[in-house]
């Protein structure tokens, strides 16, 4: 597709964003609208022209739009604003987020990992907004850093380029079952989902490698994996709080049904985990104020035992009164 090509009557592309074996996405400005505002535009290319093939493509995309159409309520998730077919393609036109994505902030240019607070800060927003998602009864199956944005406008975490939309493109020979091909990002996609067995606990896994990307400063493909287990290593590349490696841990897990089953259950752990800490805290702040009050209390005991030992002391050995000498007159009486 060329730059300043018209789409739909109403969308020149501006320019291309990426490839996928789905098909393209780029920039483009609504030119139907005040100040030529920026849209995405995804290109879904059916993997064949045949009737057959492009009828399975056609009705998976009405189903995809209206799930996204239904997202897209939500301010955290891009709106879609258009969805069209032409010359056999098919096209998605989305609200475009200004601001920048998660590789700036978890892969910072001084080459210094995110702390563990910044890290569970994170991970509460990615997951307040997957719970919705899930909510919908939707995996996003391909999150990860670049597919995380942080908006200009509020500072806040958007989800974009959901998996649900790649699959138009190549499922459409699947129409049975609940096997989906392929699709993801190695490094954050979980074996299942490679074999075609996606589920909530798979999006799970993908944003707790983001967090241990951020705490770690490596990307997936430098963490080892356990041989026997099948377990991410990661642990041994920074220190964390046990309950924050604990939440991590559960989230990575090899076996999806050890993970959290969804973002509800995650960030349900991830607030357990700070209210852990509080509590930790709060004991300790006891316990200080303990040894004083301890200090305090003998303190004032061995006074008053002074003082009442000082009282009693008096009342048993009464002082007798200094009297002047009595003017006794000599002789007899």
């Amino acid at each position: 597709m060329q730059v300043g090509q018209l789409l739909g009557g109403r969308y020149q592309i501006e320019s291309s964003l990426g490839k996928g074996g789905f098909g393209e996405t780029y920039l483009a400005r609504d030119i139907h609208l005040p100040d030529y505002p920026h849209r995405i535009v995804k290109q879904l290319k059916p993997s064949s022209t045949q009737p057959r093939v492009l009828k399975v493509a056609q009705d998976w995309f009405d189903r995809e739009a209206k799930t996204l159409y239904k997202l897209g309520e939500h301010s955290q998730i891009p709106q879609l604003f258009a969805l069209f077919q032409e010359n056999q393609e098919f096209y998605l036109v989305q609200e475009y987020i200004e601001g920048h994505d998660l590789t700036d902030e978890i892969c910072p240019q001084n080459g210094i990992p995110l702390k563990e607070p910044q890290v569970t800060q994170l991970l509460r927003e990615i997951l307040e907004v997957l719970k919705v998602v899930h909510q919908q009864g939707i995996i996003h199956r391909d999150l990860k850093p670049s597919n995380i944005r942080r908006s200009t406008r509020d500072g806040k975490i958007v989800l974009i380029d959901f998996g649900t939309v790649k699959d138009i493109g190549g499922e459409t020979t699947v129409a049975q079952g609940n096997f989906t091909l392929p699709i993801g990002t190695r490094g954050y996609t979980p074996h299942e989902q490679w074999k075609g067995r996606p589920n909530f606990a798979s999006d799970i896994y993908a944003v707790g490698m983001v967090a241990i990307q951020g705490l770690t400063g490596l990307p997936p493909d430098k963490l080892r994996i356990n041989p026997n287990t099948l377990e991410v290593i990661w642990a041994d590349q920074v220190s964390v709080s046990p309950q924050l490696a604990e939440v991590l841990n559960k989230m990575v897990a090899f076996d999806c049904r050890k993970r959290y089953q969804n973002a509800t259950e995650a960030l349900a752990a991830l607030s357990g985990k700070k209210q852990s800490n509080a509590i930790s805290g709060a004991i300790s702040s006891l316990n200080s104020l303990s040894v004083w009050v301890i200090y305090v209390s003998v303190l004032v005991t061995v006074i008053s035992g002074l003082l009442l030992g000082m009282v009693v002391h008096d009342f048993l050995n009464p002082s007798r009164p200094n009297l002047p000498p009595s003017d006794i007159p000599h002789g007899t009486w």
